[in-house]
């Protein structure tokens, strides 16, 4: 609601300034050809003011640049923009987990409350990048807007490592662990890269509310095609017959892409959008 009236109250005060839309400066409100446009998701923003009077905590927004969307423009005519968008998700965590230092008990059964940690890091990585070409209509401080674009995507697949406390010994062969199976348990795995391409359509409307400041809003529809790449895991067990600790790698499909899929895709998003 605050938005809002701030931004009805800067309308006002531009246009009676000047009915042509422009600024009391004589900025330009709406962007001509040979300008630049530069935007980010304006989804954090909402919602760091839809819960400003929250009772649970409201963190602002922050830059760090690894799940955000950026957007670009060059207009070559008034009413005529080439765009890129470019989505960036890259994702990386770890885990811990007590168990029993199985060593120590065994070592020393009257300290049954020794514990060790095992450590499970894992990540993951998704690149997105549209261009496309975009064409607006609009007088006045809305424009709508509407156009194709060409799609291609990257997605790393998780990738994951255990770093396990409990070492797998002949005298003990299946030790405590924190995740799976204490017998065949997993060292480290890597699931397969997926590659995409795809083409679609775009519709959206953008509101200016200052010279060159826009916030706005699009729906887009694509038609595309992935190929998804080998999954490995490699595991670890103790081999009663040989009495000797074994290392499995198992890979999934041959060394091509094993999964070739198309599909439709719906997606929308919101804008900030600064033009210069």
């Amino acid at each position: 609601m605050c938005l809002c009236v701030g931004f009805a109250l800067m309308a006002q005060e531009t246009e009676e300034a000047d009915p042509a839309f422009t600024s009391r400066r004589g900025v330009p409100l709406l962007p001509e050809a040979g300008d630049f446009a530069l935007g980010i998701d304006a989804y954090p923003f909402l919602q760091y003011l839809g819960n400003f009077f929250s009772q649970y905590g409201n963190s602002a927004p922050d830059f760090q640049g690894f799940n955000e969307t950026i957007y670009g423009k060059y207009f070559l005519q008034d009413d005529r923009a080439l765009r890129v968008r470019l989505g960036l998700n890259f994702y990386n965590n770890a885990q811990k987990g007590v168990v029993r230092n199985d060593e120590e008990v065994i070592n020393n059964p009257l300290n049954a409350s020794a514990t060790v940690i095992d450590v499970w890091n894992y990540s993951r990585a998704n690149i997105d990048l549209g261009i496309g070409y975009e064409i607006r209509r609009g007088k006045g401080r809305v424009q709508g807007f509407y156009g194709g674009e060409v799609v291609l995507g990257f997605n790393s697949g998780e990738k994951g490592k255990y770093d396990w406390a409990n070492p797998m010994t002949a005298v003990n062969p299946a030790p405590t662990s924190a995740w799976g199976s204490y017998s065949n348990r997993t060292t480290e795995y890597k699931n397969g890269n997926t590659v995409s391409a795809g083409v679609g359509g775009f519709v959206g409307v953008e509101y200016f509310f200052a010279p060159q400041m826009s916030i706005g809003g699009e729906l887009s529809l694509r038609l595309g095609l992935s190929f998804t790449g080998q999954s490995e895991t490699t595991t670890e067990s103790w081999n009663t017959s040989s009495d000797k600790l074994q290392v499995q790698t198992v890979r999934s499909g041959r060394w091509y892409a094993q999964n070739i899929s198309a599909y439709t895709q719906t997606g929308g998003n919101i804008f900030l959008m600064f033009h210069f």
